[in-house]
């Protein structure tokens, strides 16, 4: 049998996890040593809190500047505009000025005039992004560009490419146990990496190969969930709201996905996994906490 390693790093504000299974345990360390070194160089690239970060240095930019960005913020910024249209807006990476001022208010009421400010600094259309440069501009005053909900699953994809760079042909990787990516072989052969992303009395969810999945509920995301199309936050005592999963072919999409699930009905969920190749999504009861 061959054994499986497991390794851990903070990046990002979470847990960081990788399982390697491999004969060589100090080939799966430095492997693994690799992977957690490129999530760290994304997180000085993608990070909204480190002076001199692309995504910094985009957000403190005027109106029509373009600004120079590396290939990780290029790929998650086009990345989150591919989501943005899929899901109607209901993924929207500009909405910091909302997040702001429902943050400030508190148990204030917050005005239709303050809301219909903020709203008007938000919108993913007004993001424009070319990737032969590549640069990034804004095209309205005020926006400011938030990462959290796409940059952990991309950091998790990226780190699985420099995983099979070592040859390392299976392994599984999380980012706090809300994104989960695995590829190749489970440990003894199994069908599939067991992930619970559901109530511990029901059978785990087999991820296979390059499949991932990202959890969504407000006990796993916290607190402040705007809906991007309304600028208003979702009812956070609504307890009919369902945890939902989303799984997808990488970890990006399913983060990203993951995020917009929160703010959309069933009804347009699951539309949306009718119609694009590759997406499902699971439903849970708010009351039942995934155990990771």
């Amino acid at each position: 049998m061959t054994p499986a390693w497991q390794f851990q790093h903070q990046a990002m504000a979470t847990t960081f996890q990788i399982v390697v299974v491999s004969d060589d345990e100090e080939e799966a360390q430095f492997a693994t040593d690799a992977a957690f070194r490129e999530i760290d160089l994304i997180e000085s690239e993608l990070s909204r809190f480190r002076p001199g970060s692309d995504i910094a240095r985009l957000n403190a930019a005027a109106i029509g500047e373009e600004i120079y960005v590396g290939p990780a913020a290029c790929d998650c910024l086009m990345l989150a505009r591919d989501v943005a249209q899929v899901t109607g807006g209901a993924f929207d990476i500009t909405i910091g000025p909302l997040f702001k001022l429902w943050r400030d208010a508190g148990s204030r009421e917050v005005s239709e005039e303050d809301l219909a400010k903020a709203r008007a600094s938000c919108g993913w259309q007004h993001l424009e992004v070319t990737p032969y440069g590549p640069t990034a501009k804004k095209n309205i005053d005020g926006m400011h560009i938030d990462l959290g909900g796409i940059g952990k699953g991309y950091a998790l994809d990226q780190a699985a490419e420099l995983l099979l760079d070592w040859d390392i042909e299976d392994a599984l990787l999380s980012a706090g146990g809300s994104t989960v990516l695995a590829f190749g072989t489970a440990p003894d052969g199994a069908d599939g990496w067991p992930v619970q992303v559901g109530p511990a009395d029901q059978a785990p969810t087999l991820l296979t190969d390059g499949n991932s999945v990202s959890g969504s509920g407000f006990e796993v995301q916290g607190e402040h969930i705007i809906d991007p199309r309304s600028g208003r936050p979702c009812p956070m005592t609504d307890t009919s709201r369902p945890i939902i999963w989303a799984q997808a072919p990488n970890a990006t999409l399913s983060d990203a996905l993951s995020t917009a699930f929160m703010v959309m009905s069933k009804q347009e969920i699951e539309k949306l996994c009718q119609q694009q190749k590759g997406i499902t999504a699971r439903f849970f009861p708010s009351h039942c906490t995934p155990d990771n």
